[in-house]
């Protein structure tokens, strides 16, 4: 038998839900366990929302279809609960719920991001105006970008600790703008062209080609003023030359 399959069939016998004896009841319930406290931590609104046993089924049929790979459970659950909360049935009564998902990883994320630099504005001052098209502005490793149909940064806040759950805004969409500020994480919305910029530099544009898919001029430059007072831009690359 190849070490492969003695892997998956001691991983099955760990996580299925088939027969086990006394000592393997143990070790299962210790590795579902572990799973499941995991994703709590990265999800606790998620949890909030659900209550304890529905949260605790989930994730026990999570950690069957998608065990951790990783040593460090700070990696465990990614985007792939959220994809597996939009498949889930029970929990279809809550449409919004994969998408709630999604910013609270967002902001998991963010929490043990790396501390990139900021942009340096001395030297991006100093480049030529010629320059300027052709640059790519990064963002901060600690940034991460959020769109969803549901209101889910007023969910999200309306489930912090202190509040009582009470959503004050119950529509969306919802852009938001996941970055850390200090040691503490901040979801913000972003109006519709701090977006597109935001957007556009994720996806490595040049500044020229960044700009044009702000639908007014005169909306460019505030855009810009808004994402340099969020801190969110990482560093630059190109723009030397003409």
């Amino acid at each position: 038998m190849s070490l492969a399959r003695i892997q998956e069939d001691f991983l099955d016998a760990v996580l299925g839900d088939g027969p086990a004896d006394a000592g393997m009841a143990i070790y299962r319930g210790n590795a579902l366990a572990v799973h499941r406290d995991a994703l709590a931590a990265s999800h606790p609104v998620v949890r909030r929302l659900v209550g304890d046993a529905f949260f605790a089924e989930a994730a026990a049929r999570f950690a069957r279809a998608c065990p951790s790979t990783s040593g460090d459970l700070h990696a465990y659950g990614g985007p792939a609960f959220a994809t597996f909360l939009a498949g889930y049935a029970p929990g279809s009564e809550l449409p919004f719920l994969p998408d709630v998902a999604r910013p609270e990883w967002a902001v998991h994320e963010c929490e043990h991001a790396a501390d990139g630099k900021p942009l340096d504005h001395a030297a991006l001052g100093a480049l030529p105006g010629e320059a300027l098209p052709g640059l790519r502005l990064r963002l901060h490793p600690a940034v991460r970008l959020v769109e969803s149909a549901h209101p889910i940064l007023a969910i999200w806040e309306a489930n912090q600790e202190g509040r009582d759950g009470t959503v004050e805004r119950d529509a969306g969409p919802d852009r938001v703008l996941v970055r850390r500020e200090g040691f503490t994480v901040v979801p913000v919305l972003a109006d519709d062209d701090a977006w597109a910029l935001l957007t556009a530099f994720a996806r490595g544009l040049t500044l020229a080609d960044a700009c044009a898919v702000v639908d007014c001029d005169d909306a460019l430059a505030p855009a810009l003023a808004r994402i340099a007072a969020w801190g969110v831009l990482g560093g630059h690359e190109g723009g030397e030359g003409a």
